[in-house]
């Protein structure tokens, strides 16, 4: 697996299917916009924005692993402080998210945002994945033909 170019916010969350975070962080852009000094993201693109950055990091290193890798950075990636939790749940309308799928209950209402938020960290982490592979098909085709 090769690196992979940053994406910007907005694509991120699209691979991701949730909602668009509020601020994106600015990266990703062909031409980077100087964006002022007290500018700041939002809490939705930052958190896809760990997913990537783990994914990348995971892949450069050679320890990406299909099965679990994304599982695990999608566990990583959920904030453990509550309000940081229901920001980033609001900023990428994770209530759009079926938490019973994972076994969530209406009992306890944060556990069951953060198993939102762990499914979309997941399906990003996967797509990313699928996204280097498809590359690297990809250039194994282009070098074959040469």
């Amino acid at each position: 697996m090769r690196l992979m170019k940053p994406h910007t916010s907005w694509t991120l969350a699209d691979l991701a299917g949730c909602s668009s975070p509020d601020a994106h962080d600015g990266i990703g852009f062909d031409d980077t916009a100087d964006l002022p000094a007290d500018y700041k993201s939002s809490p939705g693109a930052d958190f896809l924005r760990r997913v990537e950055t783990d994914v990348a990091e995971r892949v450069a290193d050679g320890s990406f692993d299909e099965d679990d890798s994304p599982a695990e950075i999608a566990d990583g990636a959920v904030p453990i402080y509550t309000h940081d939790l229901w920001t980033t749940f609001v900023d990428l309308g994770a209530y759009n998210e079926d938490p019973s799928e994972l076994g969530a209950e209406a009992d306890d209402l944060t556990r069951a945002a953060g198993v939102c938020l762990y499914l979309i960290a997941d399906r990003l982490a996967r797509a990313l994945a699928d996204e280097i592979e498809d590359e690297d098909d990809e250039d194994d085709d282009d070098g074959e033909g040469a």
